[in-house]
């Protein structure tokens, strides 16, 4: 291992397993650091220092610049430089090198144009997109169903294609009537979680502001609220992409089905800063219950009443579940639940005890003719 104490912040933004710890989530990585900070807490401002600029290089899309943009960007970079040496008094003697430290420095000095350019383009060009202009663009090609939730409580939105969305307090949800027969589209802004129908054939969209969740059938939360400056995007099962909303890669992901990019597993989060669009991975490792309580529950069942579950999914999705508790008191399931929307869950159930279930006035009733005692 490197003795990275006398490491500047440009030579740690270098090395190889200094990236891997900002951009993985590898255990033995992330103790080491974590300990090197912990024996030496001075050097952690050239730590973040490093760090932001292995984010920059790794997460920001490098704009197209003419050669002209870029021949301007570096006369302007290298004159503040010249000019910040002058008033400091530095005095810059000749050394020798090798050419291949020549060819090092002019790679390096090339790379700083690229990041600063890409750094400076963002920050001009960045801006904020607003849920209102998304729906209203949106409105164009589909017929817009929009749910608003003013309640404390969250509440249930079944999409067409049966996939669940709890919508949380101040939260909007805009979606088409019916699907496309390639994708399926939908436009958040505040918080909502998901669990989607899989469809491998039909990619699932949440559009939020500035950003694009890609997913084919899984479960997570997406917190987008539009006065905050930034988007958080988290993973209960599955795998979900997380991109920018314009730009090349939005047009390269709707062009092919499968999560490329920006992917986040089951556990992971991203934190996404709004006004310069940098993406920060992170493992979950605290979650609040009384938020996100659905993100808690497992919903893995062994031996387990049926009464039971429909209590959990009853408080899990805030519906009202309605059933003859003598005629299913017997009844034991054993099943796996956890990353399958509210109707996939009941529909499961009710066949393993042999019930049938429908919503009236937004209850749902479960009949049945129960289980033979034990």
């Amino acid at each position: 291992m490197f003795d990275y104490l006398y490491y500047t912040p440009e030579q740690l933004a270098q090395d190889d397993y200094f990236i891997a710890w900002v951009c993985s989530t590898d255990i033995s990585t992330e103790q080491f650091w974590q300990n090197w900070l912990e024996t030496y807490p001075f050097k952690r401002a050239d730590v973040e220092t490093a760090r932001q600029i292995v984010l920059t290089i790794h997460q920001l899309e490098i704009p197209k610049l003419s050669s002209r943009q870029v021949e301007s960007l570096k006369k302007s970079i290298f004159s503040t430089i010249d000019e910040s040496a002058n008033q400091a008094n530095i005095i810059v003697k000749p050394a020798k090198f090798y050419t291949k430290n020549l060819w090092l420095i002019t790679v390096l000095a090339a790379s700083l144009v690229i990041v600063l350019s890409v750094y400076f383009y963002k920050k001009v060009n960045t801006k904020t997109i607003e849920y209102s202009d998304l729906v209203s663009e949106a409105s164009s090609k589909y017929n817009l169903v929009e749910v608003g939730n003013l309640s404390n409580a969250v509440q249930l939105v079944v999409l067409p294609d049966g996939s669940s969305v709890l919508l949380k307090k101040g939260s909007k949800l805009s979606y088409p009537n019916h699907f496309s027969d390639d994708s399926r589209e939908i436009y958040l802004t505040g918080e909502a979680f998901f669990e989607i129908a899989k469809d491998p054939s039909k990619p699932f969209y949440v559009h939020a502001h500035e950003i694009i969740t890609k997913v084919l059938g899984t479960s997570f939360n997406v917190k987008a609220y539009p006065n905050d400056k930034q988007i958080q995007v988290s993973v209960k099962t599955g795998k979900v992409s997380v991109y920018q909303s314009d730009g090349i890669e939005a047009e390269q992901q709707a062009n092919h089905k499968k999560l490329e990019g920006f992917v986040l597993s089951p556990n992971q989060e991203v934190i996404i800063k709004r006004q310069l669009l940098t993406f920060e991975k992170k493992n979950i490792k605290a979650i609040d219950k009384q938020a996100i309580s659905i993100q808690n529950i497992a919903f893995e069942y062994e031996e387990v009443s049926v009464l039971k579950i429909f209590k959990d999914l009853s408080e899990a999705y805030n519906i009202t579940i309605v059933c003859d508790e003598n005629i299913f008191k017997n009844c034991l399931v054993t099943a796996s639940l956890t990353d399958e929307p509210l109707s996939e869950k009941l529909k499961l159930i009710s066949k393993s005890v042999e019930a049938t279930y429908e919503i009236v006035n937004g209850k749902i009733i479960i009949s049945g003719v129960g289980c033979n005692e034990q």
